[in-house]
Parts: structure tokens; sequence; C-alpha cells
């Protein structure tokens, strides 16, 4: 008989970190639910996302009405190409709601704060890492890609700091098979692949022998740099139109508050990313990506764009403390972590309340709940055991999203029924586009606490809506 023992030693160190996971696992999550539970998740993209999964479940797989409606698209990947969704179909269709989405993206995130620290320690001691961890975890752009909405993006994250692991390790099949599947996550996500390639490529230098040596990254990164284009030129025009997203690009123009938020993100790591030369081939791509973009939400705080600099930052941390003449940095090291704290704390995207004086950089998630929470649950409820199509404002949107026939804009539809929150200014604003748009007349049939939900002219209501009375 064979007698197989395993021991698995985990240090003071270790078990902090699984626990500094789990924390922030917890922390977002209940945040998450919270912002859902109180309606403000109010940006289209949970409810997007939520309708794409519940459409593929109806049998039209990535229909959701707001990009059809605005991009004339009967599929989610006409404007994005995320073949990892096919991942999550089997947990929404056990649990199809919103809330299922928001639990997966806090529990990969947290999931990545504890690869952070794997990482870190291959690369530095143990003391370092867990410092650097506790300083990823506490990140505000992190906790932006975290409460800001749903997106697949989040995934990447961890990803791509396994796909680190697996280069320290010298695991490179294992590199190569965690970068395809980084592929998937967006069309843009080569960038971030192809700088990590490259990064480790050169990591000796940019000599003719280490290009010889490493050509099988070269080539790989040439293969990302082909996948990218094939997405962006051909597949995603093959579901809609033109990839829409080009047009931020076509008025390149460098301003002081690009260089404010750029600073500002490097300041929360420390700017220790910038201390290493060798790092510019590895965050280049990505910051340009966001830099030279003419939405501002790309050079905000608050919102899921940095979903590549964030671990790529982190990996190009624990590099510049590594390969730099650490005792040269040890007097200063404690200072700079701090001062990443710091920074990471004043440009935290979270209140309870929206700030009189908003930070201009920063998107806020607030968690104060909707006035009318509880009215606009107990109708929700009602309207989802129905088969009536619904228009309502962004606000209800994620709640009401696992219904294919919810819409936010009243482009092209006659619904059966509007519900709507009268005491804000959205409601009243939709509402007014509503009248505008549509001839039929709507009677109000539902009113509570300003909550009011009209039904179509001549329309019979199912039991359940007249019991709301």
């Amino acid at each position: 008989m064979v007698n197989l023992k395993f021991k698995t030693r985990l240090s003071a160190y270790d078990i902090t970190a699984v626990l500094i996971a789990l924390f922030y696992s917890l922390i977002m999550i209940h945040l998450s639910l919270r912002k859902f539970k109180y309606f403000r998740y109010t940006s289209f993209d949970l409810g997007i996302f939520t309708q794409s999964f519940a459409g593929f479940l109806h049998g039209r797989p990535w229909f959701n009405t707001v990009e059809w409606q605005v991009h004339g698209v009967t599929s989610y990947f006409g404007v994005h190409f995320q073949p990892i969704m096919y991942a999550l179909i089997p947990i929404f269709k056990l649990f199809s709601s919103a809330k299922t989405l928001l639990v997966v993206q806090s529990l990969a995130l947290g999931t990545s704060v504890f690869l952070a620290y794997l990482l870190a320690k291959k690369v530095l001691n143990e003391r370092l890492a867990l410092a650097l961890t506790g300083l990823y975890a506490f990140n505000s752009s992190l906790i932006g890609i975290n409460l800001f909405e749903f997106h697949p993006v989040s995934l990447a994250v961890p990803l791509f700091l396994l796909a680190a692991v697996f280069l320290v390790d010298g695991r490179e099949r294992e590199f190569f098979a965690t970068s395809a599947i980084l592929l998937s996550v967006k069309e843009d996500t080569f960038l971030g692949v192809v700088s990590l390639s490259l990064w480790w490529a050169f990591r000796d230098g940019f000599s003719i022998e280490e290009l010889k040596k490493n050509r099988h990254f070269l080539v790989f990164a040439a293969i990302s740099v082909l996948y990218g284009v094939i997405v962006i030129k051909l597949i995603i025009p093959h579901f809609g139109k033109d990839y829409i997203y080009g047009s931020l690009y076509k008025h390149v123009h460098l301003i002081g508050r690009k260089l404010a938020y750029f600073l500002l993100f490097n300041l929360s790591f420390g700017l220790l990313p910038l201390f290493l030369p060798r790092n510019w081939v590895l965050l280049t791509l990505p910051w340009l990506e966001n830099l030279l973009a003419s939405r501002a939400s790309q050079y905000s705080f608050g919102f899921h764009y940095p979903y590549m600099v964030v671990p790529l930052s982190f990996l190009g941390t624990a590099y510049a403390l590594k390969e730099l003449e650490f005792r040269h940095l040890k007097r200063i090291l404690s200072v700079l972590l701090v001062l990443g704290f710091i920074t990471s704390w004043a440009t935290m995207p979270i209140a309870e309340t929206p700030p009189k004086e908003p930070f201009s950089l920063v998107y806020y998630s607030i968690l104060e709940p909707l006035p009318r929470y509880k009215t606009a649950w107990e109708v929700i409820g009602v309207l989802l055991k129905t088969n009536l199509s619904i228009y309502t404002q962004p606000d209800f949107y994620p709640a009401l999203a696992v219904k294919e026939n919810v819409y936010v804009y009243p482009a092209n539809i006659t619904p059966d029924i509007v519900v709507l929150d009268m005491k804000t200014y959205r409601g009243r604003l939709y509402l007014q586009r509503l009248r505008e748009m549509v001839r039929n007349n709507y009677v109000l049939v539902y009113s509570k606490n300003g909550l009011e939900l009209y039904a179509r002219a001549g329309l019979k209501l199912p039991l359940s809506l007249e019991e709301l009375n």
C-alpha cells in the first residue's frame, strides 16, 4: 500500500494574503449588491449585460434593447466581441439575475488580490509582497472596476496576473494558454497580451541573441495583433456595422486632465511602475489606448477602462523593486507605499451621498438608497411575472433586464407598460420622451410615493397588476 502525504505549509503572510483577498471579495459583494438594491446602477451597462445573457437563454443570443435601438445591432457582439461571456452562461442559467454578474465580478477581482500576492511573493520576499498586496487591494482603480456596473473585462484582471505568475515560473505553455483566454475577454485585450509578451521577451535586453531565444514570444505577439485586427475589422462588423469606437481616436489631443490622471494613477502605486525603464514596454500600449481617447471616462477614476493597466502596473511595481537597487529604495519605500495608499484614498470612487464638491477626475458610486426603492421593488416583482413590454428609466433597467422586452429608449416601440419615478428628473424626462415619440395614449394605473405606472390605453391588465392597487 502506498501512503501519500501532502503537506502544505502556509506562512502567516500567506494566511494574511488569503484573508485580505476574502475580505476584499466580501466587501465588494456587499457594496455591489447594496448599489443594486438601492437602484444606483444607472449607466446602462449592468442592464445591457443582464439582458444580453437573458437573451441567450431566451433564444436570442446576446440581444439587448439598448444597443438594438442605439446602434441597430441584434447581438452585443456587434459592439464588442467578448466570447468569454459564454463561460458565464451556466451560472447565469442557474441564477438569472443581475446580482449573479455582480457577485462573479467581485469574486474575480478578489481572486486577483491573491494572485497579486502570489506573483509578488515569487519576485520579492513575503513581507514586501504582502505590503504590495495591501496596496493593490486598496487601489482606487481596482475598486472602480469593481463598482462601475458589470463588465466581462473584470475577468481579465486575474487572468493577466495568472499569466504573469506562469511567466515567472517558466511555465510557457500555461502562459500561452492563459493569454489565449485573455484574447477572448474583449477585442482590445490583445494590447495587454502583446505588451506582456514583449516585456518578457526583452527582459534581458534587445540583442539579436535575445530575439532568437524568445522568438516564440514575438510570434505569439504578432498572432495576437493579427487576432485583434481580424476581430475589429471583420468579426464585429459581421455582427453589426463598423467598429463604432474607432471614432474615439479621430481627434487625438493631450490635455492637462489626462496628465493629472496619469500621475495620480501611478501615484496610487507609489510611482514604482515608472522607476524601471523597461516597464514602458509593458505599459505603453494600454496607456495609449486610454490617454489618446476623446472619451473623458477613459481617463477618470471609477470606471472599468484601466482593466489592463491595473494588473500590469502591479507587475511592473514588483519588478521595479526586484531589479532596481533595493538598498537605494529601501529608505523611501515606506514613504512611496504610504503615498500610494493616500492617493487611492483621495481618488476612491465611493460616496454615501453625492459629494457637494466632487473631484472632477472621479466618477463616484453612490450608495444611498433611491427614496422609493421599496415601492419600486414591489412593482418590479409584479412586472417580472408578466410578458408585457416595459419602458422605464435607467435606474430600473438592470432589475427588469432579465426580460427581453424592456426598453430605456422610446424609439420604434409602443410599450405596454411605463414605469417611472416621477420625483426624479430622469423619470419626468423619460415620460416626456415617450409622449413626444409615441402617439398612443397611456393611462395612469398605479401611483405610490411618486412611483407611477402607466398602461397603454385599451390594454387588458393581468390580475397581478390590478392587485397592486
